[in-house]
C-alpha cells in the first residue's frame, strides 16, 4: 500500500504548484466557501494573518481555491489573500551551492546543506523504494536516497541564537539553496522564508513565518501541482 501511495504522489507531482497566501480582508476574516460563488455553502472563516497554502487559481475566475485544514479544500475570492511573494522581498547577503545567509534589521537566518549520508540514518524501504528516514516520512525524494540534507537551520535575533526545534526542517531534503525567498510583511512585522524544493519528481512546498526571530507557524507538503 505504501509503494502505491509513494507511486500516486510521484505521479500527481508533475501536475501541481502550490504558493501560499496571508489572509487580508476589511473584515477582518475570510470566508472559504464550497463553490466560486457568494451564494455557495461557508465551510470556514479564517481570520486575517493566517497562512494558507493556494492550492490553484482558478482559469478565468476572481476565486482562489485554498487549503484551509489538511485535505480540507475550499474558494476564496482572490483580492482576500495576498501571496507571500509579494510582500516587500529580501536578497540574500550571502549565496553558495550549499548555504544561504539572510541579514534584515535584527534577524540573520543561516541555512547549510550537506551530501546526504545513509550512514547516518535509519532507511525504511517497501521493495526498493524508501519511504521513511529515521522513522519519519519524507519530502524531497521519490523513493531513492536523497542527494543531501540540512546541516543547520538557524536564526540569531539581535544576535542572541534562537532554538529552531529539529522538526521544522528535518524531514525535508533534496534543499536547493537558491529557491529560498524571503519576504517582510510590515503590517504584521513578520517575515516569510519560503520556497519549492525538488529532486525532479518529488515537488514539495515549505513556509516558515517568522516573529520576533521565533518560527509562529510552519508548513511543508507535497506540491500537487507542479
Amino acid at each position: 500500500m505504501r509503494k502505491i501511495l509513494l507511486l500516486l504522489i510521484v505521479f500527481h507531482s508533475y501536475f501541481v504548484h502550490a504558493q501560499f497566501g496571508i489572509v487580508q480582508d476589511k473584515d477582518g476574516f475570510v470566508n472559504v466557501r464550497e463553490e466560486e460563488n457568494t451564494t455557495s455553502k461557508i465551510l470556514q472563516k479564517i481570520n486575517n494573518g493566517t497562512v494558507l497554502a493556494i492550492d490553484q487559481e482558478v482559469d478565468n475566475s476572481q476565486w482562489v481555491l485554498v487549503e484551509y485544514e489538511p485535505e480540507a479544500n475550499g474558494y476564496v475570492f482572490h483580492d482576500r489573500i495576498k501571496k507571500v511573494e509579494d510582500f516587500q522581498s529580501i536578497d540574500a547577503a550571502k549565496l553558495t551551492n550549499n548555504s544561504v545567509n539572510f541579514e534584515i534589521n535584527d534577524l540573520k537566518i543561516l541555512i547549510e546543506t550537506k551530501k546526504f549520508d545513509k550512514k547516518n540514518h535509519i532507511i525504511t524501504k517497501e521493495g526498493n523504494l524508501i519511504y521513511a528516514i529515521d522513522g519519519e516520512e519524507i519530502l524531497g525524494t521519490d523513493g531513492i536516497l536523497p542527494q543531501n540534507e540540512y546541516q543547520s537551520f538557524k536564526i540569531y535575533y539581535k544576535d542572541n541564537l534562537v532554538k529552531v526545534p529539529d522538526n521544522f526542517y528535518k524531514k525535508l531534503y533534496n534543499i536547493e539553496t537558491k529557491k529560498f525567498r524571503l519576504t517582510y510583511n510590515k503590517d504584521s512585522n513578520q517575515y516569510y522564508l519560503f520556497g519549492t524544493f525538488s529532486d525532479g519528481a518529488a515537488t514539495y512546498d515549505a513556509i516558515w513565518v517568522i516573529q520576533e526571530g521565533r518560527i509562529i507557524k510552519h508548513i511543508a507538503q507535497i506540491n500537487f501541482y507542479a
